[in-house]
């Protein structure tokens, strides 16, 4: 339609007919090719109070740059106050920061590790709260700058209602490998500020036997880590991830993270 925009937002709306509808958007960087896919969000009547976007960084290392950018969707007829606050994998002292988010309007902050906190060379999780329900979308671009171009991928918001508690279902994370060509790093995030004991197993195909490990995480706590080569199993295909809340009051959100070991183009696995 010869729109030619930086930064939009793009509804869609059945008008007509039984028929229900998906919908994503696949942003592809012109440099690198790399294809972002940006998954579509069904806009809830009831607001939320909370959203925990994991896996944000401003995190230099010898092979990549990494860089999170940040979006807020305020879909209510109001403007909400809202208070970011990050904390550090390292398990650093939190920091805070105060945002206004116009109804109607998306708030954009790039690289918001080191533009709202300060933070240099680390990363963790950011929570979004607000003092009554709110109609928000929340979402984040993780990405490895490169003087070429962006390798990226895409994370969404997770509310306390989307995760998962003790006794409630089992997450999974499918499509995982750990080869010569890619990496695989697991993240977990409590996202309601109460601790909560994970049991994570790697369901191997065609074999009998399961690795299962316990984690235990704090109150808000967020941790990556690359749980088949911490293992030492070896290269893995198409393997399964299933993650579930054992004890505790805590309540969980996971993915994973393939990274291609040539590009170091990460791929967003969510966890269902």
């Amino acid at each position: 339609h010869g729109i030619e925009l930086a930064d939009g937002r793009i509804e869609v709306q059945v008008l007509d007919g039984p028929g229900k509808v998906t919908a994503y958007a696949s942003v592809v960087d012109n440099l690198t090719n790399d294809p972002l896919l940006v998954s579509g969000t069904l806009l809830e009547p009831t607001g939320a109070t909370r959203w925990v976007l994991p896996g944000a960084a401003n995190l230099d290392n010898p092979v990549a740059h990494w860089r999170t950018d940040m979006r807020i969707f305020n879909y209510g007829a109001v403007p909400q106050p809202a208070t970011l606050t990050f904390f550090p994998s390292n398990g650093g002292a939190p920091t805070n920061a105060q945002v206004q988010l116009d109804a109607g309007k998306i708030l954009t902050l790039d690289n918001i590790i080191r533009t709202q906190f300060g933070g240099e060379n680390i990363g963790g999780v950011v929570h979004l709260a607000t003092g009554a329900p709110a109609s928000l979308v929340v979402t984040g671009r993780t990405y490895n700058e490169t003087a070429a171009g962006t390798f990226g991928q895409f994370i969404p918001a997770s509310t306390p209602a989307q995760a998962t508690g003790a006794g409630e279902r089992t997450l999974h994370i499918l499509q995982v490998e750990d080869s010569v060509r890619y990496r695989t790093n697991i993240g977990l995030a409590e996202v309601t500020g109460n601790p909560a004991t994970v049991e994570v197993q790697i369901v191997l195909p065609d074999s009998p036997v399961t690795p299962t490990v316990q984690i235990h995480l704090a109150a808000n706590e967020f941790r990556t880590f690359a749980l088949i080569r911490e293992l030492g199993l070896g290269n893995i295909y198409n393997a399964r991830i299933t993650v579930r809340v054992i004890e505790g009051q805590g309540r969980v959100t996971a993915y994973a993270s393939v990274i291609d070991e040539f590009t170091q183009d990460p791929t967003y696995v969510p966890a269902q």
